[in-house]
């Protein structure tokens, strides 16, 4: 049996950067991550698409994202190890939403609340849009909002090169899968007190954090805590185009469409909302695979034609899966301990496609919450589990 201060129960982007923060602040004691795959190769992070926007309406996920950005802007200097820099490709080419006549108002709402973050944001009508990107397909869209310094990472490099960073601050990875949490009862109350894992070790901790993304609603049942989060399969495509095209941000519009320039061609897709929750991996879930077979075609491309009519000549060339945890209450993150029943347990789950952008921030926040007992940096009070124990929703609004 192993001893340590706080156990982080997930590896992944999330529960290694909550690592990072706790043990750069030198009063953590000893951490241990465990995470059951240490080659990611069906992890969420390495999969993601690697945006990083501050095109929110909340203001929390604003400031989350205004925080990610300039720490994903230092990161090669501030993650480096021995002086070698950790470069994760960041590009700040920018995000542009579209929206027709009816998604316009709330464009015009969130546009405010993002100016009066402080976020450098601009508003574009279809002649502005036209004139800067001559390309797009404008005929049912009305208004777009630009921000310029958002940008993108390359999420396998990214999650390599913090995992390095971590464990040479001193954070022991363990490879094992957590099968069962015991609990006990203590002076102070109930507490988690040790992880039982599948290798037949034990891991105990004074405290536990449970990050484990889209398997998070497995690791609270032991416990018997409810998590509204589900694993949510999402496919993505890699094509290219012949046509040329000038310079594009990352574009999304209400479709739930997006894509971005990369490697000479273009990532992106759109969310197949028909999958049910679960866990699907191409291409040996052979429903998910039969059901993806010429999805790009199908529907993918009809939407890639109308926003940008050059890609009808799109060649698909590459399809992956990964997996949104999603929170279904409200699709906006859960974070923080499990108020009035396990006061040592504490998640930070739900991200529902938000985490890479937003595990910066996350990192800081929940380590100012463990070491101090309240948030400094930001105020991220409204993202408890508080709203989930009242079923009191905290969605975004517009486009997600």
């Amino acid at each position: 049996m192993s001893k340590h201060t706080i156990a982080i129960i997930g590896g992944g982007i999330i529960g290694s950067f909550v690592a990072y923060f706790l043990a750069r602040s030198g009063r953590a004691g000893d951490i241990a991550v465990i995470e059951a795959d240490p080659s990611y190769q069906r992890a969420s992070t390495p999969n993601g698409a690697g945006g990083v926007r501050q095109l929110f309406s909340r203001p929390e996920n604003i400031q989350m994202s205004n925080f990610s950005i300039r720490f994903y802007r230092e990161f090669a200097q501030t993650i480096a190890v021995d002086g070698e820099a950790a470069d994760i490709d960041f590009n700040q080419r920018g995000y542009l939403f579209l929206v027709g006549a009816q998604g316009a108002k709330q464009l015009e709402t969130n546009f405010s609340r993002q100016v009066q973050e402080g976020i450098n944001v601009q508003l574009l009508d279809r002649t502005e849009l036209a004139q800067h990107y001559p390309s797009l397909g404008l005929g049912d869209i009305v208004l777009g909002c630009l921000s310029p310094t958002d940008g993108t990472i390359t999420t396998r490099l990214a999650l390599k090169h913090l995992r390095h960073k971590v464990e040479r601050l001193g954070v022991s990875y363990i490879t094992a899968r957590v099968t069962a949490l015991e609990t006990a009862l203590k002076t102070s109350g109930k507490r988690v007190q040790r992880a039982i894992l599948d290798d037949g070790n034990v891991v105990e901790a004074d405290l536990f954090v449970n990050a484990a993304g889209a398997w998070a609603s497995q690791i609270s049942e032991m416990v018997d805590m409810y998590l509204p989060v589900q694993p949510m399969c999402r496919v993505k495509h890699f094509w290219t185009c012949e046509e040329e095209i000038e310079p594009l941000p990352l574009v999304k519009d209400e479709s739930g469409l997006f894509f971005r320039p990369q490697d000479g061609g273009f990532i992106g897709g759109r969310p197949s909302f028909e999958i049910k929750p679960g866990f699907s991996f191409l291409p040996e879930h052979t429903e998910t695979h039969q059901y993806f077979h010429g999805y790009f075609d199908r529907t993918v491309r009809p939407l890639l034609t109308t926003r940008l009519p050059a890609f009808q000549c799109a060649q698909n060339s590459q399809s992956w899966t990964g997996h949104y945890a999603q929170n279904t209450l409200d699709g906006n993150m859960i974070l923080g301990p499990w108020l009035n029943e396990l006061p040592n347990f504490y998640v930070a789950c739900g991200f529902s496609g938000h985490g890479i952008m937003h595990a910066p921030a996350v990192g800081l926040a929940l380590t100012e919450l463990i070491l101090d007992g309240h948030y400094s940096t930001m105020d991220l009070e409204r993202m408890s589990y508080r709203r989930i124990i009242e079923n009191k929703p905290y969605s975004e609004e517009g486009i997600i």
